[in-house]
């Protein structure tokens, strides 16, 4: 009976498929959560492992048994990876610089909490759209894609590939395309609150009698807090429309990368 484990090159490529497969479990958005224990993200990394290695086994030309060779494509290989769930990540980040916006518009900048996951403070409204962009991803199944991407991406760049580094302008695309996001969940409350500054500006002008300080934060929050929950179908929307693109977005990062 033949092993093919015990060869030095399986193991070689095993190893290469391994931390592809590991780096981008855990850089991926919800999968990568810290939240989900380290036994299941083991356990799926194995198991997607286990599965892959036999396809791509013969695929792989011979590579030299030299630790810095080696060194260089394990690299490679989390480079690709890390850039696969960039994708993601910017989408994310999408939301949360949209919530940075509105709650600094809507004057709760103060009203901050710390998140255990950047160890850094975020504002409430940060906080709700990236819980929101979690839900998107897990109803629109984008975790689903990401790892039919992931057993794709050995077909379209196969190990110990030559980079074409023109492929990288789809990710200063998508890059760019994070602040437009984000300014479409944003623009209805930036849009509304600027003009009621407006209005309370001209008020304190006319009547300076009325102490506009005080009277802009409970109408500001209002305001904003009624036109987030009216414009909520619509940032679901952006958000699940923007999952659903990577779908198309991504393998054409990779055709482009390996092309």
């Amino acid at each position: 009976m033949d092993f093919p484990w015990f060869d030095i090159q399986h193991i070689i490529v095993a190893l290469l498929v391994l931390l592809r497969v590991s780096t981008l479990i855990i850089l991926l958005p919800v999968l990568g959560h810290q939240l989900i224990p380290m036994q299941v993200k083991i356990g799926l990394i194995v198991l997607l492992t286990l599965l892959i290695f036999p396809i791509v086994q013969n695929q792989v030309p011979t590579i030299p048994i030299n630790p810095i060779v080696f060194a260089t494509i394990a690299i490679q290989e989390m480079l690709i990876a890390g850039a696969i769930a960039l994708f993601a990540q910017l989408i994310f980040a999408s939301a949360q610089f949209a919530g940075q916006l509105m709650s600094f518009q809507m004057g709760m900048t103060v009203a901050n909490v710390f998140d255990p996951i950047t160890r850094s403070q975020q504002s409430v409204l940060s906080q709700l759209t990236i819980t929101l962009a979690m839900l998107l991803w897990v109803v629109v199944g984008a975790h689903h894609m990401f790892i039919h991407t992931l057993i794709d991406s050995f077909s379209q760049f196969p190990i110990n590939h030559v980079w074409s580094f023109s492929a990288f302008m789809e990710l200063t695309d998508a890059a760019a395309l994070m602040f437009i996001l984000s300014l479409k969940i944003a623009a209805p409350i930036m849009l509304l609150l600027t003009f009621v500054y407006i209005a309370l500006g001209l008020v304190s002008r006319a009547v300076p009698q009325i102490q506009v300080f005080f009277v802009s934060f409970p109408l500001t929050i209002g305001l904003g807090l009624l036109t987030l929950a009216l414009g909520m179908p619509g940032i679901i929307y952006l958000m699940s429309d923007a999952f659903t693109t990577l779908s198309g977005q991504v393998p054409l990062f990779l055709r482009h990368l390996g092309s």
